[in-house]
Order: C-alpha cells, then structure tokens, then sequence
C-alpha cells in the first residue's frame, strides 16, 4: 500500500512539475503540434501552396484550402491607361505619362483570386499565370512560423518573430510592417504615423481582429515608395 502511494506521489509531482513549466512558457510547447499545411516558409509560401504553383494545381487543393474564386486580371490597365492618356492631350507632363505605363506594365501579367473555405478567404496573387504571393488573415488559426502560432501571439511577439527571422530591422508605414530578407508584410500588427513614430496595435483595438501576413516569392519594393517607409527595431 505504501508502495502505491509512493508511486501516486512520483507521478503527481511530474504532472505539477510538466503544468508549472507550461504555464511559465505557454507557446513553448507549440512547436511539437504545428500543421505542416500552414507552415510560413518564407521564399516558398505557405504549407502546400508554394510559389510557382499553377491554377490547376492550387485549385486541386480545394478541400484543404477553400474553393477558388474565378480570376481576376489586370491585363486591361495598361489599355486603360492609354485612354486617360489619350483623353488628356498635351495636358499631362511626359513624367506623369510615363510613371502610368510603368505602373500599368507591371499589372500586364498580374492577377488575383480568393481561396475560400466558409468565412476565412486566402488571397492569391499570380504573375505569368503562376502563384506569386499569399495573404492569410487572423481567423487562419492554424498558421505558425518557427514554431508558434502567429495568431495567438501579442502583436509585438509577432513583430519581433518575423524581426529576428529577418536579420534585420523592418520598414514601417502606415499598418504595414516589411521584412525585406524573408519577403513577409505583416498588416495591422503596428501603426506607423506621419511623423514616422511606431507604435504597437493592442488587442483592444478594432484593427487587431483583421491583421494579416503577406508572403511573396520576392519582397515589394517599389521605387518610387521605398521613401513612405521608416526603418524601426522591436528586438
């Protein structure tokens, strides 16, 4: 009898032992229960839809990603844009003309298409008719980078995460926050002001239900508005 109580003690000082480490680390834990179907990989998408993917071989994953939405070109800006052009003689300066083009020929070969499993959309971006880019919204629960699940943590564990996976500092403006190095934008997460001061999106506030992450085979730079963006470090 001795001996069975013994043994009752060993087993319930383990458990106290396996709660009271849990509870100093809650996400530590998280790693060994991560779905491989929603791992960020960055450069290469998100668990089976990776970049380069065709329509017919994203659209094969329906039941596990959702149903997708017909697509949506952009073939018909650059067509679009020489009309305005048209339509506005000599009133428009050759510098404004020719900013339109270049940003009308870098939709030609763009498109767009939702992926929707019954609420929760995932956004798709192609170029050349292959996947290119991927935003996954808050109530995609089961997304995780590094082992942990992005939606469950702070807005700035999240900032931080994708910081030191970065190598570097991200650059802010308005509610985006870029990480150049591994081709992710996280949205809502922080808010950057006119004046260029970062702050951190509470979980009080409206625009935390809606934050996202966009991951691209390659970051999005523009020229013309890299100077929007101030550089800031959480870590």
């Amino acid at each position: 009898m001795a001996a069975i109580q013994y043994i009752r003690a060993i087993l319930l000082a383990a458990l106290l032992i396996i709660a009271a480490s849990a509870a100093a680390d809650p996400l530590k834990s998280q790693g060994d229960n991560m779905n491989a179907d929603w791992l960020i990989a960055p450069h290469n998408g998100i668990g089976r839809l990776t970049f380069g993917l065709s329509l017919e071989a994203v659209a094969s994953m329906e039941s596990l990603y959702g149903k997708p939405s017909p697509l949506k070109s952009y073939a018909s800006v650059a067509s679009d844009v020489e009309g305005v052009i048209a339509q506005s003689g000599t009133t428009m300066p050759a510098e404004t003309m020719a900013a339109l083009r270049d940003a009308a020929g870098s939709l030609a070969n763009f498109a767009t298409q939702n992926l929707t499993m019954g609420q929760t959309p995932i956004l798709l971006e192609y170029r050349d008719g292959r996947l290119d880019a991927v935003t996954v919204e808050a109530r995609h629960k089961e997304t995780n980078f590094e082992g942990k699940l992005v939606f469950t943590l702070s807005a700035l564990e999240v900032l931080k995460l994708f910081e030191r996976a970065n190598g570097a500092p991200g650059r802010y403006r308005s509610d985006e926050a870029a990480f150049d190095n591994i081709a992710v934008s996280l949205y809502q997460f922080s808010v950057t002001s006119s004046k260029g001061e970062v702050r951190v999106i509470s979980e009080v506030d409206p625009d935390f239900r809606v934050r996202s992450v966009t991951l691209r085979r390659e970051p999005y730079r523009p020229a013309d508005e890299l100077d929007q963006f101030v550089t800031f470090s959480f870590n």
